[in-house]
């Protein structure tokens, strides 16, 4: 494959609202997690808003750290948009650098969706997570939502060419995003292309193109990554209703404290 884009979401920023804008499966979990643990909320990689906006909405704090500058500036523009200002602070920050971002010390730590796989390397997740555990308050939890890498989920991400959505715009055009992934099990990698093709109500089109990789990581991993960077009382989930994590889930969601509990 090419070179991966350095900021691969610069190109894509709004396209990326297209798909994930309405996906709020997990969105009530978080909520119920930030009702019991309680705010400042700290979330990486945040892109555009899609979590921080609800859970500025519901009367938490939020800060938001992303690396793209154009998904950070749909994210204003959303905070905007819902009068959330004075709750959300967005900051162009590494996830390695967390204990830097400002409102800290923070009651919850959310990688959501994914946000984890964008590091791709064993050493610059681990970073993360350091970086998660030294923003925590000495009460607080952390929430690592990610794919599940099991050999059929894996299976599927390299079917070759996929349409993976179509979307009717406004003013009569058609957007179609298209994928092309490769696995690489020695390296934990999925490196995605990533095209969307625009096409006008005449027929023209044009194509956004970028490409990422992303790492994976199994439970047992996770679980010795979490161990290392101080957490304790670990809990594995397979679902956004909390199912037991087991083979064939399709998530890994994981939640963990940065103080034991007294027995």
């Amino acid at each position: 494959m090419d070179v991966p884009d350095e900021n691969p979401y610069e190109r894509i920023a709004e396209l990326y609202d297209l798909e994930h804008a309405s996906f709020r499966t997990d969105i009530d979990l978080l909520l119920s997690f930030a009702d019991i643990v309680g705010d400042p909320i700290l979330e990486m990689g945040c892109g555009s808003g899609r979590i921080a906006v609800p859970l500025a909405r519901a009367g938490f704090d939020v800060t938001g750290i992303d690396r793209s500058p154009a998904m950070l500036s749909r994210a204003r523009s959303a905070v905007r948009d819902a009068d959330v200002s004075e709750r959300v602070t967005l900051v162009e920050l590494d996830m390695a650098e967390a204990q830097e971002a400002p409102g800290g010390p923070f009651g919850l730590v959310i990688f959501s969706l994914n946000a984890l796989m964008h590091l791709t390397t064993a050493a610059h997740q681990l970073a993360a997570l350091k970086a998660a555990f030294a923003a925590l308050d000495p009460k607080g939890q952390l929430i690592v939502d990610t794919m599940n890498p099991t050999p059929l989920n894996l299976t599927q991400l390299e079917a070759g060419q996929v349409l993976e959505g179509s979307w009717r715009r406004p003013d009569g055009s058609t957007v179609d995003k298209w994928s092309h992934r490769e696995v690489s099990p020695a390296t934990q990698l999925i490196e995605t292309i990533l095209w969307y093709e625009h096409i006008s109500h005449d027929g023209r089109t044009k194509r956004t193109r970028t490409q990422f990789p992303q790492r994976y990581v199994h439970a047992s991993e996770l679980e010795l990554m979490l161990t290392l960077a101080g957490f304790s009382e670990t809990r594995l989930y397979g679902s956004y209703d909390l199912d037991p994590y087991e083979d064939d889930s399709e998530r890994l969601f994981v939640t963990s404290e940065a103080t034991p509990s007294a027995s």
